[in-house]
């Protein structure tokens, strides 16, 4: 992006490409096809090849048997789970460490928009019919492959748009779901109560819509880029005229423009991550001692219980064995 450069061309897809989406450490990125194929691939193994080879993706998802129309990434980078949806009417969850299928969902409708939330507990599925059906991972029993009935799980249906839905994304609460639809209308609903809460009139068919968190500068009116972006190259390997025109462009190396003043943008990074990760780590101590805490007062209370018990016994047994006057 700070270059334009074109770094790497993938020709493995046998037809169009419909959908691209990147995990979000940006380790590995995933594409879906008309071909029915969803490909895993390293980001780094795709820089790192050679310009005459085609990389090999890390994984070949071929379990679709009709194109595939969405993707869906979730959190955690390389151990990730991914979502696809597909016309043939399934949406599948896959691991992205092991390549392995995790659960197949079939509906009656071809699936057009899957998303999960946060916490990987729902998967929302936009349906051809403008249906969007809410998917429990955590159900019991675990089944790979599982059918959603619409009559039996009338509880977890979104109804109202009226023709395919296009896009799904979920707020970062868990308590918001936002869809699109080529009925030219965008909806929010509440997840827990399957209410439509807005509705935003287009002027035409919704082809994306998603939620994001509010930039610092979003109403700013001074607010403009600082470093101006050249225009991306077309081809692989630039002609001579290409590479003169080129070195006109802005290079943008992060962090080292500051070295000597303070952190580079990898150090801000690492600082982040660590924060993140002892942040979840005095979650779960503070989960450990709240549960220590709660072990010592059920203690308290069966001894207690077991003192009551013990005087209940011997009263009534003085009373039992008390001779007749």
């Amino acid at each position: 992006v700070s270059n334009g450069n074109l770094l790497a061309i993938l020709n493995r897809h046998y037809q169009d490409l419909t959908c691209l989406c990147f995990t979000d450490d940006s380790s590995h990125f995933l594409s879906g096809a008309k071909d029915c194929l969803a490909l895993v691939w390293n980001l780094y193994s795709v820089l790192q090849a050679e310009p005459s080879q085609i990389p090999d993706p890390r994984h070949v998802w071929s379990r679709h048997s009709l194109p595939i129309t969405d993707l869906c990434c979730g959190f955690g980078g390389p151990l990730a789970r991914a979502a696809t949806a597909s016309l043939d009417q399934t949406a599948k969850l896959w691991e992205i460490a092991s390549g392995e299928l995790l659960l197949s969902v079939l509906f009656d409708v071809g699936i057009m928009a899957v998303t999960l939330d946060l916490a990987e507990y729902h998967m929302f599925c936009g349906g051809m019919d403008g249906s969007i059906f809410q998917v429990d991972l955590c159900a019991w029993p675990v089944q790979r492959d599982r059918s959603f009935q619409t009559e039996r799980e009338n509880g977890k249906v979104f109804k109202g748009h009226r023709n395919q839905v296009t896009c799904l994304s979920v707020s970062t609460d868990g308590s918001l779901l936002l869809s699109g639809s080529h009925d030219e209308t965008v909806r929010l609903w509440d997840i827990q109560s399957k209410q439509c809460l807005k509705t935003m009139n287009h002027k035409g068919p919704v082809t994306n819509a998603f939620i994001v968190l509010a930039p610092a500068n979003m109403f700013n009116p001074d607010g403009k880029p600082s470093v101006p972006l050249p225009k991306f190259s077309r081809h692989l390997h630039g002609t001579e005229s290409n590479d003169e025109q080129g070195s006109e462009g802005v290079t943008l190396r992060l962090g080292l423009h500051q070295q000597e003043s303070g952190e580079s943008y990898l150090e801000k990074a690492e600082k982040m991550y660590a924060q993140m990760y002892s942040t979840r780590e005095k979650n779960l101590v503070g989960d450990q001692e709240h549960l220590t805490i709660q072990v010592s007062e059920l203690e308290e209370e069966v001894s207690t219980l077991r003192k009551i018990n013990k005087n209940l016994f011997d009263f009534s047994a003085r009373i039992i064995t008390k001779p007749a006057k």
